[in-house]
This record gives C-alpha cells, structure tokens and sequence, in this order.
C-alpha cells in the first residue's frame, strides 16, 4: 500500500508540473522608444548662424524600427540650407508640449542648452501644438487667452521661446502645427488642430492662437497648418507617401508622424514660407533646393523583422494575481517603467470582482491608449485554447473616466500578450466589449482591431460613460465568431484571426487604458473545463481527476482487504 501511494504520488506531481508548464518563449516583439537627443554638438564658428529648432515628434529625429521609420521634418532642414551660412540643431523631442518640453527631465536638458547658446544671428523655429491640445496638466495649454495669461499656449510661447530668442538677439519663427492625415479626406477639427477640449481643458484653435501671436508681436509665422492641409487634399490617399507604417501592412500607416520623403516635403514647404517673409533667411537657402523623390524601397527600413511572438511563460513581477488570472500592461503604455507605477496602473482582485486603473486615478495624467495604429493596455487575463468556445461575461462600474477619444475599458479577447513592456506599434487582432471615442457625440460601443484596423460599432442607446456609470459587458465566443455586447446597445459579431501570432492560445479578459478607474464584478469566465474559480486551468481539472482515482482505489483497497479478513 505504501509503494502504491508512493508511486501515485510520484504521478501526481509529475502531471502537476507538466500540466502547470507553459510554452517558451520564441521571441519578444521590438520596442520602439523615441529618442532624446544627446550630446548634441552646437556650432560655434564665427559669422555661422545657428537655427535652432524646438518642438514635438513632427519635427524630433528617431531611432526606431518601423516598417517605415518616423522622420521629423527637422531633420532635414538642413538639406535646403547653405551649410557655410547656417547649421541646423535639432533640439525637438517626440510628445512634448511647448511647457512639458521644459519640465520634462528628458527634453529639460535642450531647453538648457538652447539657453546657454543662442545667440545674435540665430534663428529659433518653435514647432509645438500636437501635444499642448493634450488633456492632461503636465502637457496642456489653453488656446484660447493671451500671451499675458498664464496657463495659456501663448503665454508659453511667448514666456519660453520668443523673448528667450529676442533678448539673445536672436530671430524667433513661430511655425503652426503640421495636419494629421485624414482617411476619409476631411480637413477639419483635430486632424487640423482644433479641439474640443473637456470643462477642465478647454478645447480651441491652436494655429489660430499662434497666428494670433505672430500678429501682435509683429514675428514671422509659417503656416504649415495651412500649407500641410492643402497639399493633402490636393494629394488626397497620394498623401499616405508621406508618412510612417509600423508593419509592412498598409492599415498601419501612422497617420501623425511623417516618414524621410515627408519630412523632406514638409522641410521644404517651411524653408520657403520662412525665406518668403524674411529676407536674411532666404540668404542661407543653397542656390538650388533639391526636390524631394519618393522612392518606396529607399523609406523601408531594411533592418525590420516581421514582429515574432512567443506565448508569456512567468507571470507579472508587478502585478500579483491569483491564479488562473494574469496581469500585464504593455503597448504603448507610455514608456520604459511605467508599467511598475501603481500611480499609473494598478490591479487589485477583491471579494467581488477586481479594481483596475490605467493613468491617475484622479483624472490627472494619462498612460496608454486605444488608437488607430496602435494599443496600450492594463490586461486582467487568462490563456484559452486558441479552439475553445466561451462566455466572459462582467458588470462594469466607472469610479473616474476622462472625456478623452483614446480613454477604454471593458473586456477583451486578443491574439497575444506581451508582460509588462513599453512597445510602440502593438495593433494585433482582438474583439472588446467596450466603449470608444467618448468624447465624440458618435462614441463607439463594442468595437474590434481586424488586420490592424479598428472596427467601430457606433452606441444608440446607452449614455457615454462616466463616473459612475454601471454597465453590463460580454463576449460569446462560438467558432470563429465573437459577439460583443455593451449594456443595452444590440450584440454586434466579428470574426478576427486571433491566430496570426499564437498560434495555439488566446487571451481573454479585462482591461482598462488611457485614464480609466474600473471597478469590474460578476466576473464569469465559463468554457468547458473552467473551474469554480472563474475558469480553472487544465491542469486543475487533471488534478481533480486524479485525486478522485486515488480515492476509489484506495477505497476498493480498504473493502479487499476487509473481505479477506472476513
């Protein structure tokens, strides 16, 4: 008898660890940083002039692996200008706001050392806008007061680079946001800078307020809202050429970030309005300026790898959850160590259900994003055979939500996961019973990212989230159709390839991102096999099994042996 159970004991665990064992990891997909300018060499030769320029991603360089890299037009400024004459310094830096750009420990430094070397004869180019219409206090800026005014983009204009520039004798140029590219062709609203902003953000006219400035101050401004809005809607799709893809398919086209023919475009376009209005400028233009030549193979970056995937084997050293639940935030979830910020993401499993949040819980910054290229997510998950049908099922209740068109939260049923990474350009298959573009009157409710497009199921009849709101949410999985349900509004079916990078599992679950704070209950995760705990694994059900064989033979061993002392 002892040798049985020792033996029986020796199999249970064996199939304990087998069955607990998960598939290794074959790869991890490319992380995709901007870059920050370092080191940067400032020239200094007698009688040269310096344009400096500040500003955002439109005009930073960087350093990534996108099918198309990004390029910002100030990196090729200098191609249009007499390198005897004038040099460029590039001193703008992805995501920064005309105030972020000076607090921000990472762009902090340019603004010092644009300080510690302007000088008379140099130019200033001030490049920001995308980032000041952001609705969060450490970028935003209000667009519609005055340069006198506090808190407002003008005032930060004015404050940090013009009278920094005029008091070093220098020439500053006021240049007005570049156009986002619009798919449908239309050239209005945000794709051109003006918003509509929240009670505490105020939305407005943001080239308008720069052309404003330029105005009172008597200082040049180049239009390159105005001049970016009408190349594209001569151009129409043509206009794609112009920009960045983080794959190789063509619904990732980033419709924000130029790539090096736009860059060159765009450039070009500046270096002409500029030298249109200031005669010293059109002196350092070369006699000749190059055309800019599209040339597909030449933008493609030839280092890129289609993204590889291998299925996570440890869970979160960040966030602790009980099995069979995992958690991960990744994406572009805001940078490197973001993730590790109970500030900024947090999960918390109670006696009811789980707390999630992406972003202060106060409404205050913002991580993450459910965009049209790309996603950062807070995931609350477990791993399903890629072949299982299912019912997830929760009621929602939103303790903080901003008003912001990339805010989300709800259920999901994904392609792949990645634990607790900062990657740019994630947009693989999934399905989500979910809220989208809340601040637009048309807000979405239920919505699916389909071969990198996002597939938007408009609301009818429930009201856009906010605090408080409850809500029911479910995804039924049957086959190769996933149905969505948000509250009331009518169950809405799609069929993703939830195989394109694991092959064998999908992962199913919840999620909060941008600046959401959920409180998630009823949580029911029933497929066959699932256990009492809102879907046990494999291994579990095996190990029942188990236990229950033991106990019948050692029950038919006790009943032998009692029949043979009888």
């Amino acid at each position: 008898m002892k040798k049985f159970l020792a033996a029986s004991l020796a199999l249970l665990a064996s199939l304990s660890l087998s069955v607990f064992a998960q598939d290794a990891a074959t790869a991890k997909l490319e992380k995709t940083e901007a870059v920050v300018a370092k080191d940067i060499a400032v020239p200094d030769a007698s009688g040269l002039s310096r344009i400096f320029v500040v500003g955002d991603s439109t005009a930073s360089p960087f350093n990534d692996p996108y099918y198309i890299p990004r390029y910002g037009f100030g990196t090729k400024l200098q191609d249009y200008l007499d390198p005897a004459k004038a040099e460029v310094v590039n001193l703008a830096v992805s995501g920064r706001s005309s105030i972020s750009f000076i607090s921000d420990p990472g762009s902090a430094k340019n603004y010092e050392l644009l300080k510690a070397n302007i000088r008379k004869g140099d130019y200033l180019i001030i490049a920001f806008g995308h980032n000041d219409e952001k609705l969060e206090t450490e970028r935003y800026t209000d667009p519609n007061m005055g340069k006198d005014d506090a808190g407002s983009f003008m005032n930060s204009l004015y404050v940090n680079y013009v009278k920094l520039a005029q008091d070093a004798g220098a020439t500053p140029i006021l240049a007005t946001p570049i156009v986002r590219y619009s798919p449908k062709g239309e050239y209005s609203g945000s794709v051109v800078h003006i918003t509509t902003g929240d009670d505490k953000f105020p939305g407005g006219d943001y080239p308008e307020a720069i052309r404003d400035l330029g105005k009172e101050l008597n200082i040049v401004v180049a239009d390159q809202t105005a001049n970016t809005k009408a190349l594209y809607e001569k151009l129409g799709e043509e206009a794609t050429k112009l920009h960045a893809m983080t794959g190789s398919k063509a619904a990732s086209l980033d419709t924000t970030h130029l790539n090096a023919y736009g860059a060159a475009v765009v450039a070009k376009m500046l270096v002409e309005d500029i030298a249109s209005k200031d005669a010293n400028f059109k002196s350092f233009l070369v006699a000749t300026l190059p055309e800019p030549k599209y040339d597909l193979n030449a933008l493609k970056n030839p280092d890129y790898v289609e993204p590889g995937y291998g299925a996570p084997t440890e869970k979160s050293s960040i966030f602790t959850t009980k099995e069979p639940w995992w958690g991960s935030a990744f994406g572009n979830i805001g940078g490197a160590g973001k993730a590790a910020d109970p500030k900024l993401y947090e999960i918390e499993e109670t006696d009811t259900g789980v707390i999630m949040h992406s972003g202060e819980k106060n409404g205050g910054k913002d991580t993450g994003k459910i965009a049209s290229s790309e996603d950062g997510i807070l995931f609350y998950f477990q791993k399903l055979p890629i072949d299982k049908d299912f019912t997830l099922k929760a009621t929602a209740k939103v303790l903080n939500v901003k008003s912001n068109n990339q805010v989300s939260f709800g259920l999901m049923a994904r392609d792949n996961v990645i634990i607790d990474d900062s990657i740019a350009g994630i947009n693989s298959n999934y399905v989500a019973a979910a809220p989208l573009k809340i601040k637009n009157e048309a807000w979405t409710a239920g919505f699916a990212r389909i071969d990198t497009v996002l597939n938007e199921n408009p609301h009818v009849v429930e009201s856009v989230p906010a605090k408080d709101t409850v809500v029911d949410l479910s995804i039924v999985k049957k086959g190769a159709e996933f149905t969505v349900k948000y509250g009331k509004e009518e169950p809405v079916t799609y069929s993703p390839n939830l195989a394109e990078y694991d092959k064998d599992n999908m992962y199913v679950g919840l999620f909060t991102c941008r600046n959401a704070y959920v409180e998630f209950t009823n949580i029911v995760l029933d497929y066959e096999g699932a256990g009492a705990a809102g879907g046990s694994s494999g291994a579990a059900k095996i190990i029942i099994i188990v236990v229950v064989v033991l106990a019948a033979l050692c029950a038919g061993f006790v009943v032998l042996k009692k029949k043979k002392n009888a």
